[in-house]
This record gives structure tokens, sequence and C-alpha cells, in this order.
């Protein structure tokens, strides 16, 4: 009986949180019904959508696989229900993808194959591209991950640079259980690197396949102020506990190797926040966090932000900000081009 049970299970979950654009989100379930590979169950997570984006998305329950399940615990993002989906997940394999993306019709399949070969291993990274205007763009210059090109990978996510996201991976389910790896609900940007971070200082074993690009990450265009948006003061909290999550994590494994490199991102966040000028509250969270885990960093971050205040005073607010950070920006672009050059798609 057992083995009629076990049987019936999928070989493959893919964990999908959702919150109305019903449109997109029944493009990309469109995307996978499309796969060559069926042996698969869709656990779209409801993050509280609208009756008509639930009515528009029910015809595909018809398909046995698809289930769409409605996230009752707060709080309310993707986070929650992506740990509700692995609650419900039965699949061998995981794959973690967003509602408004796009899977070529060999994704899944592949994945399965390369990481079945690769018993080693408890995840494996694959390339992605990005999808325009309901357009596959494997050979796009920016916005593609999952390529083996950064030195360190760790380094890579301290910097917020992002060598691969978790749509890029499958997943061992018993390898994510036994690590004990959840997604923190206290963050609202940042959760594929804190997730993909968690899997690498638990242990997890991990390998990039080098094939074409099988996922595409949808691009939006004058979609509002990126700025506007991570300066608000929740966002800007939940960076700030990021960054803070990233000195505290690498610090219990490799004491203070990765200060550099988390205080980069530090700097990136920096850039980020402060087009509009520096805000002194924000300004003075930030040089608290970063001294409360490096006096060195922290002292080198008070100074910047004290002479960008004065520069203000002079120059535009843009120039006043950057001038001071002018040998990480030049550092930053000259990474940018190094792993540009690296990635080459394979057709």
């Amino acid at each position: 009986m057992n083995e009629t049970k076990k049987s019936t299970l999928p070989k493959v979950s893919l964990i999908m949180p959702f919150f109305n654009n019903k449109e997109l989100v029944g493009k990309m379930i469109d995307s996978i019904l499309a796969n060559t590979f069926e042996d698969w169950e869709l656990l779209a997570i409801d993050d509280g959508s609208s009756v008509e984006t639930l009515a528009y998305l029910s015809h595909y329950t018809a398909d046995s696989r698809v289930k769409i399940i409605k996230r009752e615990t707060t709080p309310k993002g993707a986070q929650t229900c992506r740990n509700l989906g692995m609650d419900h997940a039965q699949g061998q394999y995981w794959m973690f993808v967003d509602s408004d993306d796009y899977l070529t019709p060999a994704c899944i399949g592949t994945r399965v194959e390369w990481i079945e070969k690769r018993q080693d291993l408890d995840f494996m990274v694959f390339p992605s591209a990005v999808y325009i205007n309901d357009v596959f763009e494997p050979h796009a210059p920016e916005n593609i991950y999952g390529y083996d090109v950064h030195q360190d990978d760790l380094r890579g996510f301290a910097r917020r640079e992002l060598p691969f996201i978790v749509w890029s991976n499958i997943y061992r389910a018993d390898a994510i259980r036994k690590a004990r790896l959840t997604w923190d609900n206290r963050l609202l940007s940042l959760q594929d690197a804190d997730f993909n971070v968690q899997a690498i200082m638990a242990g997890l074993r991990y390998d990039y396949a080098h094939v074409a690009p099988d996922y595409g990450y949808r691009i939006f265009h004058n979609t509002g102020s990126i700025s506007n948006k991570i300066s608000n003061p929740e966002h800007f909290r939940s960076n700030l506990y990021a960054s803070a999550k990233f000195f505290t994590t690498y610090q219990e494994h490799f004491g203070h190797r990765y200060d550099k490199y988390i205080f980069e991102g530090v700097l990136r966040l920096y850039n980020k926040v402060f087009t509009n000028g520096i805000n002194r509250q924000q300004a003075k969270d930030m040089i608290d966090m970063v001294k409360q885990h490096s006096r060195y960093y922290g002292t080198i971050l008070a100074w910047q932000v004290k002479a960008t205040m004065l520069l203000e005073h002079m120059l535009p607010k843009k120039v006043a900000r950057q001038l001071p950070m002018v040998p990480y920006l030049l550092s930053l672009e000259k990474r940018k081009k190094t792993i540009s050059k690296k990635i080459k798609p394979t057709a």
C-alpha cells in the first residue's frame, strides 16, 4: 500500500506565490503546462488575491497537477506563501518560481535530468534569461543569473550582486528539510539571497549546469522609482535587517573575512536609497547598524555621509553622493564588465 502511494507522488513540486495580476499569472501557468516533462505539481499559493483573479485562474485546476492554496497565516507576503508551499509540497525536487515569469518547454525536464545525474549534489543552478514583452531573450546583457562566473558566490551575495536566484535552481526536498531551511518573512527584499546563503552555510552541495537558459525573468519598464520604494520606512528597515543578518551569519561562520564585501553591499543600498539627498535619520540608522558589526567600516560610512552632506551644499545631489564613493563605484563597474564578458549563453 505504501508503494502504491509513493508511486503517485509527483517528481517535482513547483512553489509559486501569487497576488492578483491574473493575466500574467495565467501566462506563467501556461508556460508550465507547456513543459514536455509532465510529472510535476504546481502549488500556486494565493496571497489574498481578488475574487475576480481567483475566478479567472480557477479553470487551471481542471488539471489535477495545478493546486491553488489560500494563505491563511500571517504575515502577508511571498515568503509566508513559500513556507506554506513547502509544507504542502510532495515532490522529490522543488522549484521556486515567480508568478509573472516564464519557463521554457524544456525547463523542468532538463533540471530533473541534470540533478539526477549528480547524486552528490543537493541543488543545481541553471542559467536564466529575461522575458520582455512576452518574448524570451536568452542573449540579453543584463538581469541574467545562474552563470558560474563569480570567484566566490558567498562574496557575490554579500555584495548584493546575486550569482543566482532561487528560480535559477532545482533543490532536493530532503536536503532542504534536513537543513530546516525556511523563508524569512521579515524580509521585503533579498529574500532569495538570504535563502541561498542559508543553504550554502548549511552545507548544501551545489554546482552549475552548463546548458541553454531555461527561465525567463520578466522585465517591466516604467514601473516607478526603485529609490522611492527602497527608501520608504518599511523597505528601508527591511534592507537594514538584511544587511545586519548578513553580517551576523557570515561572521558566525568566517569571522570578519567577508566584512568588506557586506559593506560593499551596504554601499550599493546607500547609493540607491539616497538619490534625493541624505535622510539624516536613515543615514544614522545605517551607520549604527554597520558599526554594531564592524567599527572600521562603520567609521568609513560615517565619514562618507558627512562628506556627502557637505558636498550637497555645493554640488548636485547625485554628484555629492557618489563623489566620496568613487573607488567603490569604479570597482563595481569593473566587476560588471568582467562578469559580462564571462557570460556566454549556450544556444
